[in-house]
């Protein structure tokens, strides 16, 4: 089960870091509801939610939520005494401070570039953040802490995201329709388009059949070939010595008597 909850939350943090532009350390906005939870459960956020993300994590908190839970008494002092050791982002409500919730809910209006994830026991609070894209839930499920799976807006607003990638500039969708009606009217002109940076003149060369290199002449074929006879061998036949002496006897001239 630890397996597949880390398998989870790395596919979970991955969505947010490719379409989103989320990176590490991560930005861990933190309210009193969270903080109190973990300190019930016994859990060092320090050092459990860093190996759960899977890179480093940067605790921060707003002034709204440490004076809310001061104003809460000794019920939350745990909380307390947690939230006044993270880092204190400046939420604009010094002067006039309002709850918790509707701060983080402010922090989070431009959190394409703040990327903040947000980690709160609040379901009320999780339930607003959930249908804002591009905002990453945290919260404890017992002992353990979780990240919710993207919402259905989030993975809509990256699903768009990913096709303006691929999809055509104003300039390049006019020159393309102006060239398509060009075309099929017949009447295109070269000062029309000569700005455009796709369409290169290129200077005409002679025709590459005419520039064929000229055949050499063979003068092999003016010089008479001369057959090549071969000479037979003539196959000696040896005679043994005492048919030659025969021969020669039988050549002498016999004299008369």
């Amino acid at each position: 089960m630890r397996l597949k909850r880390h398998q989870k939350a790395e596919r979970n943090i991955n969505f947010y870091c490719i379409n989103f532009g989320f990176r590490k350390p991560f930005q861990v906005l933190v309210d009193g509801t969270f903080c109190m939870a973990s300190a019930q459960n016994r859990v060092q956020l320090r050092d459990n939610i860093p190996k759960y993300l899977g890179g480093e994590v940067k605790f921060l908190t707003t002034q709204c939520v440490v004076l809310e839970t001061e104003a809460l008494g000794a019920a939350v002092r745990p909380a307390m005494h947690i939230v006044k050791n993270f880092g204190i982002h400046k939420c604009g409500h010094e002067k006039k401070p309002i709850s918790g919730a509707n701060c983080l809910i402010s922090m989070t209006k431009d959190n394409m570039k703040t990327r903040y994830i947000i980690a709160s026991q609040d379901k009320s609070l999780q339930n607003i953040l959930y249908n804002i894209p591009a905002i990453p839930v945290m919260y404890f499920n017992g002992l353990n802490v979780l990240l919710k799976a993207p919402s259905p807006t989030s993975i809509e607003l990256a699903h768009k995201k990913r096709q303006s990638r691929f999809s055509l500039t104003e300039y390049e969708t006019n020159t393309l329709t102006n060239l398509k009606s060009s075309i099929t009217t017949g009447l295109v002109s070269s000062d029309e388009f000569k700005d455009y940076p796709g369409i290169f003149k290129r200077a005409k060369g002679p025709n590459p059949l005419s520039c064929k290199p000229k055949k050499k002449k063979n003068n092999e074929d003016n010089v008479p070939k001369v057959e090549n006879k071969i000479k037979r061998k003539r196959k000696r036949i040896k005679i043994p010595k005492h048919v030659k002496e025969e021969l020669k006897i039988i050549k002498k001239p016999t004299t008369s008597s």
